[in-house]
């Protein structure tokens, strides 16, 4: 995975120079490697918080106490951020590459599942199904109906 990383010459992974045993000049591969997947992903999963906060109401309105709650959001992104941090760490401390998501996703998943266990909120968590995304499921059901009474009636024809 890391001569993949490091031989794609694309728009499609964050290069910084590396520090610790990485930035010695006879190193290897002088640079630190975050891949766009490692972006992506748990940029899905924080988007989706967002759309939890915004449907609970939590969304920049609401009552005093759950203006000092932190938000799914604000969570989640804390936790990507402690992801991310662990691992750097564990790249300077293993003095090799660590895939990022092996470290954010446990982060993500851990903050938000706790976040929503403290408040008493994990069945609606669990349960969650953006609007956005029922909307969509509604419409392509309705255009597979449409194609299914099209070909019904190409058969009577």
């Amino acid at each position: 995975m890391l001569t993949v990383a490091t031989q794609i010459e694309a728009p499609a992974k964050f290069l910084w120079a590396a520090v610790g045993a990485g930035a010695d000049a006879g190193s290897r591969y002088p640079f630190s490697v975050l891949g766009l997947g490692d972006v992506v992903v748990p940029g899905a999963f924080v988007g989706l918080l967002r759309e939890l906060d915004k449907e609970q109401g939590r969304a920049g309105g609401g009552s005093e106490e759950e203006a000092r709650e932190a938000s799914y959001f604000q969570v989640g992104l804390g936790a990507y951020a402690a992801g991310l941090l662990s691992t750097f760490a564990a790249n300077y401390l293993t003095k090799s590459g660590q895939p990022a998501l092996v470290y954010i996703v446990p982060s993500l998943l851990l903050s938000a599942v706790a976040t929503a266990a403290s408040r008493g909120e994990l069945p609606s968590l669990l349960e969650f199904e953006s609007p956005r995304a029922a909307a969509a499921k509604a419409s392509r059901d309705a255009w597979r109906e449409e194609k299914k009474r099209e070909r019904e009636e190409k058969r009577r024809t």
